[in-house]
């Protein structure tokens, strides 16, 4: 979303025409929560004037990656896939890898973990488009000139609306970010629900009617739908064109999931529970991943968490759809399964080494899990056929 090497801009401002929305059922925005009092304080500093400018532009043709370029400005090792979608690692900070599929012209998605030691404005510009940013780690900020600041502090939903004509918007990320950014051109939400613009939600009618006059933006309610999406965006293992497949149906998800919370008028009221037991199992997911040969015991996984047993218990069902326990045996089968076709370790070497003290256990395990020994996974995968 900021990266160097696109620097271009005319970028929006936020104010919010809240007054009409009391009736349609949809979430006060952050202009209507302040409006009778100053809205929050900035806490990062405001971006510089010679700070990156980056616009989206509408043709998916303007999006072909220069593999040259991107080389001589950035020293990153660049991944094309095809001429709109391409990866990149980064090697100097903020270091790091993301990665752009463009799934149609006014519609892309942007995904990255980056860590970002200081903070990184930029101004930022999409005209006529519905922006989504989703994260699971990191922090930052949305500020549009004259309008109220919204933070995109993780675990966080955020659902931007900007027309045309609006003044730059500033950007700013810090810290180890895990983010999705999504932008849908007005025109690419208008083909995707040809026939159906009446079922969008009224705010979003009238933006399509033109009405809109200024950017508007909502931090949604947390759900486990939009952070399992997440997650598997981050973790999919495809490539070609199933991975682009992959990632147009999981963003047109997300899309469905967030204008859902959009269309709720209570979304607001439980973000901060969501907030915060989403942050705890997001934090004792990323220590399980570390620690799942050896795991700790429940009590001392809330503790790490900062949760109570029982919520740390309730939010993994909620936010990744299993029990602790799946989630550690799953975590140990991906990583036998890993072993298994890529080394030449004994299996009772393997069954140690991702956490079984009984080879009868991990054969067991392997078998429920995937429907084949491990000596028979083995050889399909050295087969010429596999």
């Amino acid at each position: 979303m900021l990266s160097s090497a696109a620097k271009k801009a005319n970028i929006g401002s936020v104010d919010d025409r809240g007054a009409s929305r009391s009736h349609l059922g949809m979430t006060p925005s952050l202009t209507d929560q302040n409006r009778a009092k100053k809205g929050p304080a900035r806490r990062f500093h405001p971006a510089a004037n010679n700070d990156a400018q980056v616009s989206v532009p509408y043709s998916v043709d303007s999006y072909a990656a220069d593999t040259a370029e991107y080389r001589r400005q950035m020293g990153d090792v660049v991944l094309p896939a095809s001429n709109a979608h391409y990866r990149a690692e980064v090697k100097d900070a903020p270091a790091g890898r993301y990665e752009v599929c463009r799934l149609g012209d006014g519609f892309f998605i942007r995904f990255a973990e980056m860590t970002y030691p200081e903070p990184r404005s930029a101004y930022f510009h999409s005209p006529n488009s519905l922006h989504i940013y989703l994260a699971s780690s990191g922090d930052g900020e949305y500020t549009p000139p004259g309008g109220t600041t919204l933070s995109f502090e993780a675990p966080s939903a955020v659902l931007i609306i900007e027309p045309a004509g609006v003044p730059p918007a500033e950007v700013t990320l810090m810290g180890s970010m895990r983010y999705i950014y999504i932008v849908m051109h007005f025109d690419a939400l208008r083909a995707l629900y040809a026939g159906k613009v009446h079922e969008l939600p009224a705010l979003l009618q009238d933006v399509l009617e033109g009405d809109a006059q200024s950017t508007n933006g909502w931090a949604l309610p947390l759900n486990a739908e939009l952070l399992r999406c997440l997650e598997d965006i981050q973790t999919c293992p495809l490539e070609g064109h199933r991975r682009r497949l992959f990632l147009q149906s999981k963003t047109i998800e997300i899309f469905c999931h967030a204008l859902e919370a959009f269309d709720k008028s209570d979304c607001l009221q439980s973000t901060r529970f969501t907030k915060s037991m989403a942050r705890g199992v997001l934090k004792a997911r990323r220590f399980l991943e570390q620690n799942f040969v050896s795991p700790p015991s429940l009590d001392e996984l809330a503790a790490e968490a900062g949760l109570s047993r029982s919520t740390l218990c309730t939010g993994f069902r909620q936010i990744l759809g299993q029990s602790v326990y799946d989630y550690i045996r799953d975590l140990r089968m991906q990583q036998a399964l890993f072993l298994l076709n890529e080394g030449d370790d004994p299996i009772i070497q393997i069954a140690y080494s991702v956490g079984y003290n009984r080879p009868s256990s991990f054969s067991a395990a392997v078998q429920r899990h995937f429907g084949a020994t491990p000596s028979e996974l083995r050889q399909r995968s050295r087969s010429p056929s596999a």
